[in-house]
């Protein structure tokens, strides 16, 4: 089953990549040491008081229900937030707002879901998605709520990001 699951994911942020970034990316499975995503944390100290601000990072997640019940959720830095959202809005990365990069990372993970979604027999893909919610911060992804679960880490460019997906 994860094979297929896998193949789907893959064909889906493929297609959403190549037709609305003009990008290529590549997968492979996330690290088993979740829910700590590697590109998203860092190896330094807690900061101190005058240090920089650390780069934040956007989450994005949409809901299935109906037929199909679960979760799709994408988690991506700052850097590359402002890189898709540069890519996708043909603006220059120093116009680039961190409200873009939150509609970004919603849009993504919409057309990601709905993509995915539409690869499933007629039945299931009936099935109804939520709006995206964009937070900063880790994804409220509960993985032991659902029957099946994969994290798949995608690279672009110089970039990543992470995509969970668990349902039903």
């Amino acid at each position: 089953m994860h094979e297929d699951l896998i193949r789907q994911l893959d064909e889906a942020v493929t297609e959403v990549f190549a037709v609305m970034l003009n990008l290529a990316c590549t997968s492979e499975p996330a690290p088993p040491q979740a829910p700590t995503v590697p590109h998203l944390q860092s190896g330094l100290p807690e900061p101190k008081v005058g240090d920089p601000t650390p780069d934040q990072y956007f989450t994005a997640s949409v809901l299935f229900s109906g037929p199909l019940e679960g979760r799709c959720c994408i988690e991506m830095g700052e850097r590359t937030a402002t890189e898709l959202t540069s890519n996708m809005m043909g603006m220059s990365p120093c116009e680039i707002s961190p409200d873009l990069c939150a509609d970004t990372a919603g849009e993504l993970c919409n057309m990601i879901a709905g993509c995915w979604k539409k690869r499933h027999p007629e039945d299931l893909a009936a099935s109804h998605l939520s709006c995206p919610t964009v937070n900063l911060g880790a994804c409220c992804h509960a993985t032991d709520a659902f029957r099946e679960d994969v994290t798949l880490l995608y690279r672009f460019d110089g970039h990543e990001l992470t995509l969970r997906l668990a349902f039903n």
